[in-house]
């Protein structure tokens, strides 16, 4: 039989003591975490007498929890080798937070020492550690045979001399979550980041504030058309623009599995939201698209914004400081009534709609995005000599270029140009600043001109994948492989 104990109280009050002792005994869970706190903080304490610091209170009063918080705490690397050897093996560690922490080479290895042994860890922050170069190679190797599934590395001064890193890291099977807000990732040596997708694993990537445009927008947009995980994806204040608006809308064609993306302030104007709308109606999984701060006009929200919420799969559309007209209100309220969907916007003006046609002939117009007037002016040159190019232009035979003919010679080619883009040129060629461009002047340009083009030898060589999306060489009729405009077609 089971044996029972029984005891004899003199009062109730006895009795309510003995239950009250009874309930704060801790249990034997309890007495076994605190004797290996114990034992942490006492190894914590050795290791900094070991390297002769101070004890770190704010990660002492931690030891023991399976999260440490130690952001801009600006831990030195000998604070940071104390608390590592602490946790490294018989912590079990879900979360570390060591933003703000100064890296240097020394450090990184100590931290790449305490990845390649724990392995708990879930969630490492280490933004605003000045993780880049050769210390971002030492983490990068480390965290490849780590568990981590959550990395934050933002604010790092991450540049695209280490876009190979950031390519192994989008590439790594384990990790689902990568945070790269706030670096330099930018236009020149994406292709490893593209080619990363095809085998990610990620589902929550953020590559916000990172400057990337251009032939970077087009390439990062094209890896996404062979990634097949992704869920989220943030690529606000960059400046994606027109090119890489139509690099999206291709991905958005294929992809049918992102359901999240934030192009915030990327510098989309109504013809590059049109080229974006043709990827989105073929899109079935977007459910959530963020367009804030984007410089669309009230004026057109009726028509751009009526076509998304009417022709995609879309139910929350943010507008965050933009304002719309009255007509896309009405439209919406329309749209709410058959099926469920959200627009978040900055408020509603009585600006009249532009009709279709209107709005056709002005997105249309055969403006000059992205193409360097410099370049384009040598590129109708193609391989005359300097000085029979300068007499094709000199149509008057006064030995002197003028504004004028300057003018008339992208006219005659078929690609309208602004003032601003003649003011270059003829800033770039005038040396003398008497506003006018005599033939020593011209020579001298094209020599210097030939000096810029061969620098720029090696991002000549992406030309060929990236001027299908732009706008300036579908206006100005230029071949994509030889990059030639036909002058003569054009008279």
């Amino acid at each position: 039989m089971e044996k029972k104990e029984c005891r004899m109280f003199r009062s109730d009050t006895a009795y309510l003591l003995y239950l009250r002792q009874q309930k704060s005994l801790p249990s034997k869970e309890e007495i076994k975490r605190q004797t290996e706190k114990k034992k942490e903080i006492l190894l914590y304490k050795g290791a900094c007498q070991k390297c002769g610091i101070s004890c770190v209170s704010r990660f002492k009063h931690q030891i023991g929890s399976t999260d440490i918080d130690l952001s801009n705490s600006c831990l030195n690397k000998l604070e940071l080798l104390a608390i590592l050897y602490t946790i490294k093996t018989g912590h079990t560690i879900r979360d570390l937070n060591l933003s703000g922490t100064n890296m240097d080479i020394l450090s990184s290895r100590y931290l790449s020492n305490f990845l390649k042994h724990n392995k708990t860890l879930n969630n490492l922050n280490i933004s605003k550690c000045l993780v880049h170069g050769e210390i971002m190679k030492t983490i990068v190797a480390a965290l490849l045979t780590s568990q981590v599934r959550t990395l934050d590395v933002g604010k790092n001064n991450i540049q695209d001399r280490d876009n190979k890193m950031v390519a192994l890291l989008i590439n790594h099977k384990t990790l689902k979550e990568l945070y790269l807000s706030h670096n330099k990732l930018e236009t020149r040596n994406t292709r490893p980041i593209e080619f990363s997708f095809a085998s990610s694993s990620l589902e929550i990537l953020d590559l916000s504030w990172n400057c990337i445009r251009f032939t970077g927008a087009v390439d990062i947009s094209r890896g996404l058309m062979r990634n097949k995980s992704l869920l989220r994806l943030n690529l606000s204040w960059n400046g994606f623009g027109f090119e890489g608006c139509v690099a999206l809308a291709e991905m958005l064609k294929s992809n049918n599995i992102l359901t999240e993306l934030d192009l915030t302030n990327n510098r989309i104007h109504p013809p590059a939201l049109i080229a974006l709308i043709r990827g989105l109606a073929q899109n079935k999984t977007l459910k959530l698209l963020n367009l804030s701060l984007n410089p669309i006009p009230a004026s057109y929200s009726c028509i751009l914004f009526g076509n998304i919420l009417q022709n995609t799969s879309l139910n929350h559309l943010i507008l965050m400081k933009m304002v719309v007209n009255e007509e896309f209100v009405e439209l919406l309220r329309n749209v709410q009534q058959t099926r469920d969907v959200q627009v978040e916007f900055e408020k509603s003006l009585p600006v009249p709609s532009l009709d279709h046609q209107t709005m056709t002939n002005q997105v249309r117009a055969p403006w000059l995005f992205n193409l360097d007037p410099l370049a384009l002016l040598f590129m109708l040159k193609e391989k005359n000599r300097a000085q029979d190019f300068f007499n094709k232009i000199n149509r008057d035979g006064d030995n002197v270029l003028s504004y004028d003919e300057f003018k008339e010679l992208f006219k005659r080619a078929g690609v309208p140009v602004s003032q601003l883009v003649l003011d270059k040129i003829i800033e770039f060629l005038d040396k003398n600043k008497d506003g006018s461009i005599d033939l020593s002047e011209f020579l001298d340009g094209d020599k210097r001109m030939k000096k810029i083009t061969r620098g720029h030898a090696k991002e000549n060589l992406r030309r060929e994948s990236y001027t299908k999306y732009s706008r300036s060489f579908r206006k100005a009729k230029i071949d994509a492989k030889t990059f030639r405009l036909d002058i003569e077609s054009n008279q």
